[in-house]
Formats: C-alpha cells, sequence, structure tokens
C-alpha cells in the first residue's frame, strides 16, 4: 500500500486530477476501475472519481501501480552551509516528528519551477525517505511547519488538522488601520482553477468551503495594522483572501494585495499547540514585523 497526505495546495482539488499527478504512467481509465473496485480509498473509505480533497486527508493504494517518485534509497546532497540551516531552523524534535520555522521564499513541496523542496532537503538532512511535512505555508509565509518522521505519526497528526485539534495564529501587517480591537471573519471560499486564485463569497454557494478566522488587534500604525490570527478553519490562501476581501490586505502579498514595493510578505506563523501531544510553541515576533514598529 502507497500513502499520501493532502497538503493544503491540493484542498478542493478533485481525486482524479490529483491521481493524474502522481500516477503518471496510468491509464484514466485504470484510475477509475481502481477507484470502482476500491483499490483508492481516502481515510480508509471508499470515494468517487469526482470525490474532492481536503488538507489532511489520507489516500490511501491499494494496487501495484508504477508511482513516478524519486527511488527511495536516494537523496539528494546538501552542502553543510545549508545543512547547518536547515538544523538552526528546527525549533521543536522528538523521536516522531519535528517543528521549523520556515524562512520566506523556501518551499515546503515542490512544484511548478521548483525541483528541491524542504521536503527533499530535510529527508536527505535525516536520511529518511518517509519524512512528510503534515501542513504547508505558502512560498511567501514564513513561520511554524510540523513535520512528521514516519507514516504512523503523519497520519495522526494529519488527522488532528482535518478534526481540528491543533491551534494555529498567526501575526499580520495589514494595510490601513483597523479600530476593532477583536473581530472574526466569516465567509465562504474557491479556488479559481485558472487564476489560481482564491474567491471570495459572504453568502454560501456550491463549490464554496466555510472559512473561519478570529482576530485580535496587536498594534497600530500609521497607515498598518499589526494583527494576531486564530485560524478556526484551515483553507487555502484563507487570511490572504478573506483580509483582501474587507480591503485590509496583508503588505507585500503581491497575488492579493497592492503592496508590491516589498520583497517580503509580512505574514507570520508564530503558534502551534498540539494538546494531544502535549507541544506548544510561541515564537516571538520577527525583525522585519519590529523595524516596522520602530521606524
Amino acid at each position: 500500500m502507497i500513502e499520501y497526505i493532502i497538503d493544503d495546495e491540493y484542498s478542493g482539488v478533485r481525486i482524479d486530477r490529483y491521481l493524474r499527478k502522481k500516477l503518471k504512467n496510468t491509464n484514466l481509465s485504470d484510475i477509475y476501475k481502481m477507484i470502482r473496485k476500491g483499490k483508492i480509498k481516502i481515510n480508509e473509505k471508499k470515494i468517487k472519481q469526482d470525490t474532492r480533497l481536503n488538507s489532511g486527508d489520507i489516500l490511501q493504494l491499494y494496487s501495484k501501480i508504477n508511482v513516478d517518485e524519486e527511488p527511495q534509497d536516494k537523496f539528494i546532497e546538501i552542502s553543510l552551509e545549508r545543512k547547518k540551516i536547515l538544523e538552526d531552523s528546527i525549533v521543536f524534535e522528538n523521536a516522531d516528528l519535528f517543528i521549523i520555522n520556515k524562512s520566506a521564499g523556501d518551499i515546503v513541496h515542490r512544484g511548478s519551477g521548483h525541483s528541491i523542496s524542504l521536503l527533499e532537503e530535510y529527508r536527505a538532512y535525516f536520511q529518511n525517505n518517509t519524512v512528510n511535512f503534515v501542513n504547508r505555508i505558502d512560498k511567501d509565509t514564513s513561520g511554524l511547519v510540523i513535520g512528521a518522521k514516519n507514516i504512523r505519526t503523519a497520519r495522526k497528526i494529519a488527522e488532528y488538522i482535518r478534526e481540528r485539534e491543533i491551534e494555529k495564529k498567526y501575526y499580520i501587517l495589514v494595510d490601513g488601520v483597523i479600530e476593532q480591537e477583536e473581530f472574526f471573519i466569516e465567509n465562504y471560499l474557491k479556488k479559481d482553477e485558472i487564476e489560481e486564485k482564491i474567491i471570495v463569497s459572504n453568502e454560501e454557494k456550491e463549490g464554496y468551503k466555510k472559512s473561519i478566522t478570529f482576530f485580535k488587534k496587536i498594534k497600530v500604525l500609521q497607515k498598518n495594522t499589526i494583527l494576531e490570527a486564530d485560524l478556526k478553519t484551515g483553507r487555502t490562501h484563507q487570511l490572504r483572501a478573506q483580509l483582501a476581501h474587507i480591503g485590509h490586505a496583508i503588505v507585500g502579498d503581491k497575488k492579493y494585495g497592492k503592496n508590491n514595493d516589498k520583497e517580503k510578505m509580512y505574514l507570520f506563523s508564530h503558534y502551534i499547540n498540539i494538546p494531544k501531544e502535549n507541544i506548544e510553541i510561541d515564537l516571538e515576533m520577527p525583525k522585519n514585523f519590529l523595524n516596522i514598529i520602530n521606524n
């Protein structure tokens, strides 16, 4: 059996589209046949060919198929300098999992235009091809990301995420002044596959997913506000799309905002709480935020 942990990038994507990327040497008709026969399942349950994936889902393949992946005993080469950077990025580690403070610009999983990601680097760092990142943040977002050292742990953490048993908070610098001390945004999001951008609706619609975030004001500056966001759902680009929708785009967000003069996006995942593992991490506000405050 082969298992995949579904990250935010593929949340909302149809299962057949996802499998066509993973099983490049398998005909689509054969993929549909495996789905009908129950040889492909999500969270150990039978699916249909139009089933859509959710972040944290565990996809199981119960068939002998040719998966287009690197050989399991092959690792990329990483320099001593890069190895030190990877080591210094680890803020928590035990026998089963590790948590890193990702720098803006690093990608968690490789994709279009990127042949190497943090996944390949940390597999080489640990010399372990069962390493997987269970959650994912965007390339330009910095902060905490959870890595598992084995499939058992990846499955367990993914279940926590799916059941909303992991608490995540972000520091955000947004455009404009927000007067409210605390507020929440509840609306509905859908990914535009053509534009590769999230569409926001204030009303429930078919194909849209409910998204909820609680916000707390940290500090007001002359033309900006620093917020802390407490995610209650984990949709793709949730914070970026929701804040842009209310007219307070994240500073440096080139996709949803207007702040193209900033090299980095001011979105930092600073807090993770995993109660069932007795893990709680809260990082200090990063230097780029402090520099904005001091200036």
